[in-house]
């Protein structure tokens, strides 16, 4: 009885070691804002409230003290994952590829957060979030929010 015990502990320990160990630790982008990730495909921006403001898979981004850009593909248009958990240098190699579907979004950080939702079209929607776009609308937004020209995206 003994040894079972103690080999069921012992699993249980090397379990949560292996599980801890395998966290990933992302930036804060200020202004509450950061991204979560669980493994795998699932990583996002969340506010601070843990509101899930961009889903998908964050491919690349960037930030300074007034905005966020980010570059995102929809985990449907990523390659068959063939490990379990993806380390942020693993989402670098990813990110590189320029085949991958992306949309891009911004972030401003400065404006006020309202939330509305479009019925019509069934979206939520947040005041200072736009996107998603093509990487055209993409650099157009970006200009017309005067977003600096030093805040670039790997791929931009």
């Amino acid at each position: 009885m003994k040894k079972t015990s103690l080999k069921l502990i012992t699993c249980f320990v090397s379990i949560s070691i292996m599980i801890a160990g395998c966290s990933e630790s992302y930036p804060e982008f200020g202004g509450g804002y950061k991204i979560v990730g669980e493994g795998g495909y699932t990583t996002s921006i969340v506010n601070s409230q843990n509101t899930q403001m961009i889903s998908g898979y964050i491919l690349d981004y960037s930030f300074d003290s007034s905005f966020i850009v980010v570059a995102q593909s929809p985990p449907e248009s990523l390659p068959k994952m063939k490990i379990l958990y993806y380390s942020d240098s693993d989402r670098k190699n990813i990110a590189a590829d320029e085949k991958i579907f992306r949309r891009y979004w911004i972030i401003n950080k400065e404006m006020e957060s309202t939330y509305s939702y479009d019925s019509v079209n069934r979206t939520a929607k947040y005041s200072n979030i736009f996107g998603p776009f093509t990487k055209e609308e993409y650099l157009n937004k970006k200009d017309s929010l005067n977003v600096s020209k030093n805040l670039k995206l790997e791929l931009e």
